[in-house]
């Protein structure tokens, strides 16, 4: 059984022989570990594809979303595809880089004012069709050769447009100017919908990744009011083409979900959750529970397990999530986010190599409670939970 026949059994609700893993890997250290990246060198996207793929191979992923580049941080693509697609002046704009992470550190505005002088233009679905459509038939045809699954993945029109403008603006203009905030939402969920339309033609996976984080550790970030009102029937636009093929949709938000949870799964009706964030903020247990249709795809913790714990802590959490969630199916283990820089190899590779291990059909409960009891000892961040 190939990777992409579990997944695709695994969205229908079939039987599967084991387990799978996906994830967001943006670490340097696992791609020189692994896939041979010197940083010394300048890499085409041909071979920095090949280079993922190597270590995707060696630690153990089956599924992912992203190709990692150490010099392009993807929040340079974004702007870049801004600059692209929606005419935005390549002059103004700043990335800048620490932490393992990249931000904008400068846009041509800073008022509402200022921002009516600087707004995007709706991008033309023949342009994205030239640029995308050959980068996601290229994808295709490396991924399915080496047994590794590629989703396709959208930016939601929510986050896209925040991020362009800055939150503080954003909040500001919500109020203060609702037809810019709409225009630039407009703008976004298009190039949004163009691109799910050119996957659906030429789909790497049965399945389509929107990145929309609508909440933050407190709760989501928007009322259910301005959501659904202003995001639900741009998501409804962007899933379209999707379900029209009989693909199903990952909706990708981090934070606590709240009272975001039903209007993402019931009222949007996404058939799958991701990455469902522990460390106190969501219960991957009791979301199962209330919504026990829905595919759920990550949750081992990164932002304290993985960085921080030892390898013990990493297999014990994804010990605890096959134990509990496993036997009835329709998880993908990963990360509860991405595998960021601050992560040791060893634990990332922990993660990946419990699931192959103790994640094969049938599961044997036995075992993995009795190794759970060897590894108590060892434990650190995951004696907090016990």
């Amino acid at each position: 059984m190939t990777n992409k026949e579990r997944l695709v059994r695994t969205i229908n609700r079939q039987p599967v022989d084991r387990l799978l893993t996906w994830d967001f890997i943006d670490n340097e250290k696992i791609l020189s570990q692994y896939g041979g990246y010197d940083s010394s060198r300048k890499y085409s996207f041909e071979e920095l594809t090949e280079l993922n793929l190597r270590a995707f191979r060696e630690i153990g992923l089956d599924i992912t979303r992203f190709i990692y580049d150490p010099v392009d941080h993807w929040m340079g693509n974004k702007v870049d595809n801004w600059i692209r697609f929606f005419g935005v002046d390549s002059r103004e704009w700043e990335v800048s880089k620490k932490g393992g992470t990249s931000w904008i550190s400068k846009r041509p505005f800073k008022t509402i004012s200022e921002l009516e002088k600087n707004m995007p233009k709706m991008p033309d679905f023949e342009e994205v069709r030239d640029w995308f459509e050959p980068l996601i038939t290229y994808i295709g045809q490396v991924f399915d050769g080496n047994d590794i699954v590629f989703i396709g993945g959208v930016e939601g029109p929510m986050s896209d447009s925040y991020t362009y403008m800055d939150m503080e603006l954003f909040s500001m203009a919500i109020y203060d100017a609702p037809e810019i905030v709409a225009h630039v939402m407009d703008c976004t969920a298009a190039f949004s919908e163009y691109m799910a339309r050119i996957y659906a033609e030429n789909a790497t996976a049965p399945i389509l990744f929107m990145g929309e984080d609508i909440c933050c550790v407190s709760g989501p970030i928007f009322s259910p009011e301005f959501l659904r009102r202003e995001a639900l029937p741009r998501w409804r636009k962007i899933r379209e083409p999707i379900s029209q093929k009989g693909y199903a949709f990952i909706y990708h938000t981090d934070g606590l979900y709240g009272n975001a949870l039903p209007l993402i799964l019931e009222e949007f009706g996404a058939d799958a959750l991701h990455p469902i964030e522990r460390n106190g903020l969501n219960d991957i247990f009791e979301i199962r529970k209330r919504y026990p249709d829905t595919m759920l795809m990550g949750n081992v913790c990164c932002a304290v397990t993985l960085p921080t714990g030892t390898p013990a802590d990493v297999e014990d959490e994804t010990l605890e999530i096959i134990e509990r969630l496993g036997p009835e199916g329709n998880i993908v283990i990963g990360s509860s986010s991405e595998v960021h820089g601050l992560v040791p190899p060893e634990n990332a590779c922990t993660m990946y190599r419990t699931v192959y291990e103790y994640g094969t059909y049938p599961i044997d409960i036995d075992r993995i409670r009795s190794r759970r009891v060897e590894l108590k000892p060892h434990l650190k961040t995951r004696l907090r939970v016990g």
